[in-house]
């Protein structure tokens, strides 16, 4: 009961904080303006992930002695709200950004020593020990889920519903094995991010009225990185870490895709784009709503896999070759964007062509039947192939037959 109460404290904060930071949000800087790769058509506050964090913080305080083993967590909490707050503003280079990501997993591992040290039973012959590699691994591993959570911050409400699915799955995870302060932390953190998303679901009736902004994404990022830890490598907890890949599965295999191709590219991979799958799935007609509800359905798809395969006793080997196939196919399928764009436009088309060389006839003409067709201009400013029409060749084209070049005075 207590857990519930303290949810809806953070909900509640979270929502007035909303409300209450519109003003200030002006006056700060704290605002998104539209235009160029961005969706949305007025000036929206920044504010949802700064309201997220206050209200956890303050939820918490309730039972602030009982979160001593998160104070690591909490430091790196503060430390990327500071960074990310910065950054909404646009005052944070990426390089710093990116080396503040990388002291927020060090606190991690070294103030809270908390990291990863085996990867479980991967290849069934037995647990993948990291040894000296577990702090790099850990690092590399935390600093790629934040900037996974943010790039899926491209879709109003989006990012929210995706760590909210992630987030009842560790709640659910921590009920199972009796982590009463993990529980509570899970569900205060919930709580407040069901307050946020009130204003930035795409709901047909309403538009977004806040973004979390990279404050949100980073906090949420460090959060979920933390538990897809602290239940793996835990030796009370015993779920096999192939079952974070399914929860996390979906944001891991769209982040990791963007990046090889920007690399197979040859562009820098922290350049921003429009080729993530939600971008995708727009581009083939679907709207933002329809779009978070498509990819909340497959990542809740993709979590209960892997926690039906903690609960039923799957193999791990299995389970991961599993993650793997999926992982090739969805390479496959959006690797390459212009792929994925293809698809089923043939089998579309097919129907309406064939309609039309009915309906037109493929008969003989009669004399009387066929009209003069009008001339086509020479150089056609709309096509590719008229830039490359130089004007001594058009105007050559534009003689009348017979008549050749002269030289002057001939």
């Amino acid at each position: 009961m207590t857990y519930l109460l303290q949810a809806l404290v953070a909900c509640a904060t979270t929502y007035l904080l909303i409300l209450w930071m519109r003003g200030p949000a002006e006056r700060f800087g704290l605002i998104d303006h539209p235009g160029g790769r961005k969706r949305h058509d007025v000036p929206t506050p920044l504010t949802g992930g700064l309201a997220i964090t206050i209200s956890l913080f303050v939820a918490l305080s309730f039972s602030l002695s009982a979160m001593g083993s998160y104070h690591a967590l909490l430091a790196a909490v503060v430390v990327l709200a500071v960074i990310g707050l910065l950054d909404d503003r646009g005052k944070v280079f990426p390089r710093t950004k990116l080396g503040v990501q990388v002291l927020a997993a060090v606190l991690m591992t070294s103030l809270g020593n908390h990291f990863l040290h085996s990867l479980g039973d991967l290849f069934g012959r037995g647990p993948v020990d990291l040894m000296n590699w577990a702090i790099p691994l850990t690092v590399f591993a935390t600093v790629a889920v934040i900037n996974a959570i943010n790039t899926f911050d491209g879709v109003d409400g989006l990012a929210g519903t995706l760590v909210l699915a992630i987030l009842a799955y560790f709640a659910f995870f921590a009920w199972s094995v009796g982590d009463a302060n993990a529980l509570k932390f899970l569900v205060v953190l919930i709580g407040a991010l069901v307050g946020f998303l009130v204003f930035n679901v795409p709901l047909p009736w309403a538009s977004a009225r806040s973004f979390m902004g990279d404050t949100g994404s980073q906090v949420l990022g460090i959060v979920v990185a933390w538990f897809s830890i602290e239940f793996t490598q835990e030796t009370t907890s015993a779920i096999p870490p192939v079952c974070m890949l399914w929860v996390v599965g979906v944001i891991l295999l769209d982040f990791f895709t963007v990046t090889m191709r920007r690399v197979i590219r040859r562009r820098n991979p922290a350049t921003p784009d429009r080729a993530h799958i939600h971008h995708l799935l727009m581009r083939r007609g679907f709207s933002p709503m329809q779009t978070v509800l498509i990819l909340a359905l497959v990542n809740i798809t993709f979590g209960a896999i892997g926690t039906a395969g903690w609960l039923l006793g799957w193999p791990q080997h299995l389970m991961f070759a599993g993650f793997l196939a999926a992982g090739i196919l969805y390479f496959g399928i959006f690797l390459f964007p212009a792929r994925f764009m293809r698809l089923g436009r043939r089998s579309r088309q097919a129907p309406r062509l064939a309609e039309a060389q009915k309906g037109a006839g493929w008969g003989v003409a009669t004399p009387g039947e066929v009209t003069p067709a009008e001339p086509l201009p020479l150089l056609d400013q709309g096509s590719r192939p008229a830039l490359r029409q130089s004007p001594h060749r058009a105007s050559r084209r534009r003689r009348p037959s017979g008549v050749h070049s002269r030289p002057p005075g001939a």
